[in-house]
């Protein structure tokens, strides 16, 4: 199943007024539909940057354009070049400068003065997207919540399934089968009777296996080898 994980947003805006009316207004919103979150606020772009690099972790930025020390445009490419997909909301006094965020692949678009509703359907529309990114398993010790991206394979076993993350690996007692119609489709894809690759994970393929970015090999099937690199290489063209 999916998972609804907690909200975590940090706030960047130059200006405290605006600063604290976006970070209250958010507040209101999310207390209100019963959402689980954490809001930060940051007078700059480098202050962020900072905590990210010290290991704080959003999965929300709700990002002033026009500020003085470093702009939200500069601050979401900083971002985007170092690899961090980070949901992104725009917030500024215009229209225009705030959609020149497709080229960091914002999540939304708001104008200032704030409008309460448009926030709020920004703010549900990114909790969607970030529950879809994360998928939730049943174990012996309880729900374990990871994301798609932290997994690198998945391998059936007699009790089960082993999920091989980034930095564990976690059982579970669903059906092997049933994991497979959990994965999304797009990066994730049967190799054998018995593995399922995160082609995002791999780093080469030969007619055996896939080496995986970490330096563990995952096997293939000899008899689909074919149609599998077909389809290991469309992953990455596309």
């Amino acid at each position: 199943m999916l998972a609804h994980p907690e909200l975590k947003i940090a706030v960047v805006d130059d200006m405290e007024k605006d600063r604290v009316q976006i970070a209250d207004m958010a507040k209101c919103i999310l207390c209100n539909e019963k959402i689980s979150h954490s809001i930060d606020s940051y007078a700059d772009g480098k202050s962020l940057l900072d905590d990210l690099r010290s290991g704080k972790k959003y999965n929300l930025i709700l990002l002033d354009v026009l500020m003085d020390e470093m702009d939200g445009m500069a601050l979401a490419k900083s971002l985007r070049d170092q690899g961090d997909s980070t949901m992104i909301i725009f917030i500024s006094i215009s229209q225009e400068l705030c959609r020149q965020g497709y080229h960091v692949e914002a999540s939304g678009y708001l104008v200032k003065p704030l409008d309460k509703e448009e926030l709020k359907e920004a703010l549900l529309y990114c909790r969607e997207r970030l529950a879809k990114k994360e998928i939730l398993l049943p174990t012996d010790k309880g729900q374990y919540r990871t994301s798609f991206a932290d997994i690198q394979y998945v391998e059936a076993f007699d009790r089960g399934t082993r999920f091989v993350l980034t930095d564990e690996t976690v059982e579970t007692k669903l059906k092997f089968s049933e994991v497979e119609a959990m994965l999304p489709k797009a990066s994730f894809l049967l190799c054998h009777r018995a593995y399922i690759v995160n082609l995002a994970q791999t780093k080469r393929i030969n007619q055996y296996e896939f080496l995986m970015k970490s330096g563990v090999t995952v096997p293939i099937s000899r008899l689909r080898y074919n149609e599998i690199n077909r389809q290991f290489v469309s992953f990455f063209r596309d």
